[in-house]
């Protein structure tokens, strides 16, 4: 990996909450592309999780892989919540928007 491409990394790495840091790491490094996509999911949302799982854009390439894409639909208030995140609507996704 050259030295460009690394300090970039290292920026938008502390861009990520600690929580997401790893697959962040495991993405980039090209270890895992399921990582990639669950990487890609967080960043479009902001990471925040909830919003992965509430992700509404069909017309994303990755939304059949999306994280918990292939479970059946979960109350919003049984997902996870991250500790930085603030009080979003719960109903409403903003991600791909």
């Amino acid at each position: 990996m050259n030295i460009d491409r690394r300090v970039k990394i290292a920026d938008r790495r502390k861009q990520i909450p600690k929580l997401y840091r790893g697959i962040y790491d495991k993405a980039v490094t090209g270890r895992s592309r399921k990582a990639a996509m669950h990487a890609f999911c967080l960043e479009c949302c902001g990471n925040q999780i909830q919003e992965v799982y509430l992700c509404t854009d069909l017309a994303c390439a990755l939304y059949p892989y999306r994280p918990k894409s292939r479970v059946s639909p979960v109350a919003p208030e049984s997902l996870p919540e991250h500790p930085e995140s603030k009080n979003s609507d719960k109903g409403e996704s903003n991600c791909g928007k």
